[in-house]
């Protein structure tokens, strides 16, 4: 009797690791699409400061971390994967968040897989207008970086005089190219003082910490912050608070008590 029961059993067994390996390997389910990100949405980002910080004409210069994280690219075949992928990208959006904190507020946009471009340049105009308020910023990242986000730094020309350069993060950080095309360097986007210093693009190295990337304990981020902050101090001028609008006033004629359109006009005639 037990054999029947041992083949019968290896037999379903066979069916099922053939039904896995045709639906996860073989024939696998199309990617579903996910909607557009609203990036004036909190929710569309994985890690974003819970309060504004300070503009640079309010306290001075001070350095934000745009964070462009791999785990926070959304992609899954049905809406459970991409729930759980959602959720990872927060997680380890704040186990970063923790070492780099120590060079000012995080901002980690999520993005769609299949439109890391146009969403990645989109949510880094919005922090541009809507949160950086002149402050500094750095620009952190464990994959490549598409020419779209990077092309957005050559169209503000102020942008450049307070931009830090790149914070290259991974395991084995001075392998990772941060462009797509592996003949074109992010030093094209550097300002000339950290090209000249050798300080355009700095490697951070992360270890795994249950399950997530953390910085290193020896990590250089706090020393690389530090210089930053001292050069700003040394040779840069904090933007200016903007006027605002401008606002059309009607210039509304002032007369004194008694001085109406028909004395006026009786003393015309006179």
């Amino acid at each position: 009797m037990k054999k029947p029961v041992l083949w019968i059993a290896s037999a379903l067994i066979a069916i099922g690791l053939g039904t896995w390996l045709w639906r996860t390997v073989i024939s696998p389910p199309p990617f579903i699409e996910v909607s557009p990100l609203s990036y004036t949405d909190y929710a569309s980002w994985s890690v974003v400061p819970k309060e504004t910080p300070p503009a640079v004409w309010q306290d001075g210069w001070a350095t934000d971390v745009f964070l462009v994280d791999s785990a926070s690219e959304l992609k899954g075949r049905t809406g459970k994967q991409l729930d759980k992928k959602e959720q990872n990208a927060r997680l380890q959006g704040r186990m970063l968040e923790d070492g780099l904190s120590a060079i000012g507020p995080v901002y980690a946009p999520l993005y769609r897989a299949d439109a890391k471009g146009d969403d990645l340049a989109r949510a880094f105009l919005i922090y541009l207008r809507k949160h950086n308020h002149g402050r500094a910023l750095v620009i952190a990242s464990d994959t490549a970086l598409p020419d779209a986000l990077l092309a957005e730094l050559e169209l503000e020309p102020e942008l450049m005089e307070r931009f830090g350069g790149f914070y290259r993060i991974g395991k084995k950080p001075e392998t990772l190219s941060l462009t797509d095309n592996p003949e074109t360097s992010v030093e094209t986007y550097c300002p000339s003082h950290l090209t000249e210093s050798a300080a355009c693009v700095k490697d951070i190295t992360t270890v795994r910490k249950g399950g997530f990337a953390v910085l290193a304990p020896d990590s250089s981020v706090t020393e690389s912050a530090a210089a930053f902050g001292e050069w700003l101090n040394a040779n840069a001028s904090p933007m200016a608070e903007p006027l605002g609008d401008l606002e059309e006033v009607e210039i509304v004629d002032i007369r004194r008590p008694g001085d109406t359109d028909e004395r006026r006009e009786r003393k015309n005639r006179d």
